[in-house]
């Protein structure tokens, strides 16, 4: 039977008191005159609820189920449910999966599952656990897998919780993906409210799983940074650039080879504010298809003219495209008039972006282009002609010309010698 003189965990009102007699003046003088042995020791049980609450909030979430399986009274403490509004589950065991259902709460907003930097069949979340989320977790908003392991057969979009807000999938491998179509299929009607996806880091993400994302109404915020075969994507880009994505806020494609084609498509999307760039280190920007100044130049006007053959694009049911040209066609077209620019480590980008973003890109707060083969001096034009716009610091551009240098050095005394 559990203490009756403790304070109930879930009701912070109601106290329970006990009447208490005042010591006597002998008794303390026998307890200041005879302290206890000091090969006794306390034990955490011995402290009160409130404290050990308290120091549960530091334990991973997987350790605090651990915990709790010492005693029946940490085990009654360990369900408070403040301690699992938001779990954090960092080295997740399938084997334990039963215990962690059992402490999930209807106030669980958000979950995290992962297990270090290695990926296994045994620390990877199960389907019977994903399923069951939706009803031990009435109120779940934001789900965040990582390092995990996934069979394609079990575990698919439609067994994610149809109230999610934001879902982050990193580092994850995903087996048996069939060929008719992307993994992601679907993911609008199974989720309909997501509006912050982050898809990091991902091997199998490849570009008709843009399709999927597209048709998602309220996402505003998309990540695709680190994903390698998210390339070569000109037909889909450009059709999720007309009949989707029409809340897209923030884009992030860092680290991904994309190039000056895709980058063209994505232009197109009129709510599109902010966009990070980085080049991975594996592109060779002399033999690849790469970001220059040209395909920057789009981000510097709100609308302007063009004269193409019109293509028609038809994707089919199993993901392939088809292109045909229809007619000429003449008129303007309106483009994303974007606040926040991160270009990073690609060498194509020069002054002449710079001029041009200087002259036609009054919108523009925050522009981070370093690594790039602007010189010190058009970056001081432009801080002076743009001196709200944030991000051009001087000290960012001197690796580049530390290494230009160096190189340069290294000739002469190749040379000389």
């Amino acid at each position: 039977m559990e203490n009756s003189n403790k304070r109930p965990l879930e009701d912070e009102c109601q106290y329970l008191h006990t009447e208490t007699k005042k010591p006597k003046a002998s008794q303390v003088a026998s307890t200041t005159l005879h302290p206890k042995s000091s090969k006794e020791t306390a034990s955490i049980e011995d402290l009160c609820d409130d404290i050990i609450v308290y120091l549960y909030k530091f334990l991973s979430h997987d350790n605090l189920a651990k915990m709790a399986l010492v005693s029946p009274n940490l085990f009654r403490i360990s369900n408070d449910w403040t301690l699992w509004k938001k779990p954090k589950f960092e080295q997740f065991d399938k084997s334990m999966e039963y215990i962690y259902l059992g402490y999930l709460k209807n106030t669980t907003t958000e979950i995290r599952i992962s297990y270090d930097d290695v990926q296994s069949p045994d620390h990877s979340v199960s389907h019977n656990f994903l399923m069951q989320l939706e009803a031990m977790c009435p109120e779940l908003e934001h789900l965040t897998l990582r390092n995990q392991i996934f069979d394609a057969n079990e575990i698919n979009v439609r067994v994610l919780h149809r109230k999610l807000k934001s879902l982050t999938i990193d580092n994850t491998t995903i087996e048996n993906i069939p060929d008719s179509s992307s993994y992601l299929c679907g993911i609008n009607n199974s989720c309909p409210d997501l509006e912050k996806i982050i898809m990091t880091n991902n091997d199998w993400f490849l570009p008709n799983c843009l399709y999927a994302l597209a048709k998602l109404e309220r996402l505003s915020y998309l990540s695709l940074a680190g994903c390698k075969q998210f390339k070569d994507c000109i037909p889909y880009a450009s059709i999720t650039a007309i009949t989707g994505f029409k809340s897209l806020h923030t884009l992030d494609l860092r680290f991904t080879p994309i190039s000056d084609h895709e980058l063209v498509c994505f232009q197109r999307l009129t709510s599109l504010k902010s966009v990070l760039l980085e080049s991975p280190s594996y592109m060779n920007h002399e033999r690849d298809a790469t970001i220059t100044d040209l395909g920057l130049a789009g981000f510097c006007t709100v609308a302007f003219e063009f004269h193409y053959p019109y293509i028609q694009i038809l994707i089919d049911r199993r993901g392939g495209v088809n292109l045909r040209r229809v007619q000429d066609r003449h008129g303007d077209l309106n483009r994303c008039s974007i606040e926040t620019l991160c270009v990073r480590n690609y060498p194509k980008v020069t002054d002449a972006f710079l001029k041009t973003a200087a002259r036609n890109c009054p919108h523009l707060k925050s522009l981070d282009i370093t690594g790039s083969c602007c010189t010190l001096e058009e970056i001081e034009y432009y801080k002076a002609s743009r001196p709200r716009t944030k991000g051009l610091e001087v000290d960012a551009f001197f690796i580049f010309y530390f290494w230009s240098f160096l190189d340069d050095a290294l000739l002469a005394i190749n040379l000389f010698h």
